[in-house]
């Protein structure tokens, strides 16, 4: 395969570049931190609930997450230049830094005080719950937003 044309085709706003756009972001949602959430996340909004119910509910929960990752996609797709040249290659020196003391973190070589939120979970009760559970369930398991 050559990648030129690849590249070529992708760069026209073509069907053949949205066919192979949507089939690479297909190809990528299959990622382990989402396949291994989703039923979790499902199995928490459709616990205890009729059959007709909790297929609503899951319903509205994956609408959520569609919107969420195709809205995060048209934000970085038509801000990320944008973003590139507003915050310049300074950033870097903001976020190697932080990105090395995380990194410290995470095995727990050091120690960071981050104050705790208790909540507690409650299960959704309502469509519009279950969409905002899923949006925001899709930002945390987005490839592109975390470091899964």
């Amino acid at each position: 395969m050559d990648i030129e044309a690849v590249r070529n085709t992708l760069e026209q706003a073509s069907p053949a570049s949205l066919a192979i756009g949507l089939a690479i972001g297909f190809f990528f949602s299959f990622n382990p931190v989402a396949l291994a959430a989703i039923p979790v996340s499902l199995a928490y909004v459709t616990k205890a609930q009729a059959p007709q119910r909790a297929a609503l509910l899951g319903s509205m929960f994956v609408l959520g997450m569609i919107v969420t990752h195709a809205l995060l996609g048209l934000v970085v797709g038509l801000g990320g230049s944008w973003i590139q040249r507003f915050i310049g290659r300074e950033w870097g020196l903001v976020l190697g830094p932080a990105s090395i003391v995380m990194g410290l973190a995470w095995p727990g070589w050091i120690r960071l005080p981050i104050p705790q939120i208790r909540l507690r979970a409650r299960r959704a009760a309502s469509t519009w719950g279950a969409v905002a559970l899923g949006a925001s369930f899709s930002v945390a398991v987005c490839p592109a937003c975390t470091p899964a």
